[in-house]
């Protein structure tokens, strides 16, 4: 597909088949994800984003240090234990198919920042006006012996496989402070929102994690702060959210707080007919897969419908070697009831889902983009 300096957003388009670029394709949670250089893939948080005909998967590595033994990775909880290195760089992974992914190198990398820290969650974006892709991660500054106020960060490149390029270590438009845990999402106009947790009390672990969508600038390098707020909904002590529309419903999910737990954690989904609510609660998915909830693919298919939803989770303490950069990604697709309600998700080993990365002839699609 020819790149054009033109976005097309949430219109409906006729395209070229590909046939090469759709068809069935198998994932397995029980072996270890590993690229086409045969490596087990460091890559864990993060979201996939589908551009001109391929997956961009964006998430942290977290490298090969030793687990702490025990059901929880957060046993020693300090600047150096495994978990909270100061080297966790952001990966990228690109794929036409969701199952045969290639390394193609750290998007952002840790000894960039003159301040050391600890990054967690990244999540990137490409930006239609600006024509620049954008990241934002929870970023913990080091201060020698201890870790200091959790905040958000932003970089933004002009490619996806960037280098990207710090624009600032501490966000201060946000509606809350003491952020935690965020997730980016990309309506079908271009306007963009971040999902995030604070903590009301200026602790990082208590019981006041809650959660808030906020609407970001036309930048999306900041935020619009309290008038663009939701307001907190959900239960407390909540964290790993994901957001994603369809049928023009916006779904918020997130579940109950689990640092590196090995159990994981279940989800409950909210529903609003607007990104900034009021939403409401729908159900619980269950827990079924021992994984904390990371993202939410949407991805194209071939059938009438045309998409398709992955749910995706991280599977800690799960790696057979103990190694905390190849812990397993648990995936599971999502079905839906007439009412919109998500079904609650069953343990699958092995799953098999119809995957569309170029435009489908014939069909009318939206939510298409190309830069």
């Amino acid at each position: 597909m020819m790149h054009t300096n033109v976005i097309l957003i949430s219109i409906f388009l006729t395209a070229i088949v590909n046939t090469a670029a759709c068809g069935n394709i198998t994932i397995s949670n029980v072996v270890p994800r590993r690229d086409t250089d045969g490596n087990i893939m460091d890559i864990h948080d993060g979201n996939i984003f589908l551009y001109d005909g391929l997956f961009y998967y964006f998430g942290a590595s977290y490298g090969l240090c030793q687990e702490p033994p025990g059901p929880s990775g957060c046993s020693v909880w300090h600047p150096g234990g495994c978990g909270f290195q100061l080297n966790h760089n952001v990966s990228l992974y690109t794929s036409t198919n969701l199952s045969d992914w290639t390394f193609r190198g750290y998007a952002f990398q840790m000894s960039s920042m003159k301040t050391p820290g600890i990054l967690f969650r990244p999540s990137v974006l490409p930006n239609p006006k600006t024509k620049k892709w954008v990241m934002w991660f929870n970023f913990l500054p080091s201060s020698g012996t201890g870790v200091s106020q959790s905040q958000f960060a932003v970089a933004i490149s002009d490619t996806p496989h960037g280098p990207f390029q710090l624009v600032t270590d501490n966000v201060t438009s946000l509606a809350w402070d003491n952020t935690g845990d965020l997730n980016l999402f990309q309506d079908t106009n271009g306007d963009a929102y971040i999902i995030y947790t604070s903590h009301i009390d200026g602790t990082i672990y208590n019981p006041n994690h809650l959660m808030s969508v906020e609407k970001l600038s036309d930048d999306y390098t900041s935020s619009l702060g309290k008038s663009f707020n939701s307001g907190f909904f959900g239960e407390t002590f909540v964290e790993a959210p994901s957001m994603f529309k369809r049928n023009e419903i916006y779904y918020a999910v997130f579940g109950q707080c689990c640092c590196y737990c090995k159990e994981g954690s279940g989800v409950t989904v909210y529903t609003s007919s607007s990104p900034l609510g009021p939403y409401k609660t729908m159900n619980n998915l269950g827990n079924e897969g021992h994984a904390q909830q990371f993202n939410v693919l949407q991805y194209r298919t071939s059938s009438d419908t045309g998409y398709g939803y992955l749910w995706q989770g991280n599977q800690w303490q799960s790696a057979p070697d103990g190694l905390k950069g190849h812990d397993f990604n648990y995936w599971t697709p999502m079905s839906f009831n007439q009412d919109g309600s998500v079904r609650y998700m069953n343990y699958t080993a092995n799953f098999t889902i119809d995957v569309v990365s170029k435009i489908h002839s014939n069909r009318p699609l939206s939510h298409h983009f190309k830069i």
